[in-house]
């Protein structure tokens, strides 16, 4: 495939869910999007391509970043979405980073009330610090 640009938002979906697509052509777009740190639009195409690698790799930039978001969405139907331990460890990196909404979804994933209240304190601090 030659090198092509990012597409708008209405092509993308029409990429997206065009049924002659071939997996590995939505891949080469999920890679794209990948290299330009837009990982959710990523995360669609790998989906769509039932690449698990792609998804493995969002995973780990979920965890390296904090964000519960992109984690859940790079998580479905992983053994990763599904252990506690993981969201825990996803909630501390999110709370070192200061991304407190993140560190409470994930510390609610992790069934960890402790620390769940923690990350609920801190983020009330920072919203009325006006830091949120």
């Amino acid at each position: 495939m030659k090198k092509r640009s990012l597409p708008n938002s209405k092509k993308k979906r029409s990429i997206l869910y065009d049924k002659k697509m071939r997996a590995e052509e939505r891949i080469q777009y999920g890679d794209m999007f990948f290299n330009e740190a837009r990982y959710v639009e990523a995360a669609e195409f790998y989906r769509k391509a039932s690449f698990a690698e792609g998804m493995e790799r969002l995973r780990v930039i979920a965890k390296e970043e904090g964000d519960s978001f992109l984690f859940e969405l790079a998580s479905k139907g992983s053994e990763d979405g599904q252990d506690p331990r993981v969201w825990e460890e996803l909630g501390k990196r999110a709370f070192e980073l200061k991304k407190y909404s993140h560190a409470i979804r994930a510390f609610r994933k992790a069934g960890n009330t402790a620390l769940l209240e923690q990350a609920e304190l801190e983020f009330k601090g920072a919203v009325h610090s006006g830091k949120a």
